[in-house]
């Protein structure tokens, strides 16, 4: 006779036995099924009327709006609260408050500004950046070559 086997949550973790697993999952089933003719027992024999009671009497529709109301309050509690409560950005290292430095008696000359003249364009020419290079007009660029480049992996 085989013994049984200890089923308990602490003497055995999931999925170390798909014997012990499968023999768990037989015993689950078969306390749904029970639980679910326990209630279609109940309904039997009952009006539409008292079978609605019984299903609204589970409170199943209240639940789940109290789950709704609870996931959207988390969500915008932990949406605003680092929104509120964040750390202002830092500002830039460039931006320090100057001290009011001590005025020269006699006032410097103030050279000019040189106008914001454009740049001289690099010249891209020993490059060929601007080259046109003619196509041949006998011959398809998108036609197969028969080059076959991966030759030298074989």
């Amino acid at each position: 006779m085989k013994g049984e086997t200890d089923t308990s949550q602490t003497n055995r973790t999931s999925m170390a036995s798909t014997k012990a697993d499968l023999r768990e999952l037989k015993s689950n089933s078969s306390a749904t099924v029970r639980e679910l003719q326990d209630f279609l027992r109940q309904l039997r024999g009952k009006s539409p009327q008292e079978m609605l009671g019984l299903v609204a009497s589970s409170q199943l529709f209240r639940a789940t709006i109290l789950s709704l109301v609870l996931v959207s309050g988390a969500i915008l509690l932990f949406t605003a609260l680092p929104y509120f409560f964040g750390d202002e950005p830092a500002p830039a290292a460039d931006t320090k408050p100057v001290a009011a430095a001590p005025k020269p008696s006699t006032p410097a000359a103030v050279e000019p500004k040189p106008a914001d003249t454009p740049k001289k364009p690099v010249d891209l020419a020993p490059l060929g950046v601007n080259d046109k290079l003619p196509a041949p007009t006998n011959k398809n660029p998108l036609e197969d070559k028969k080059d076959d480049f991966l030759k030298d992996l074989e």
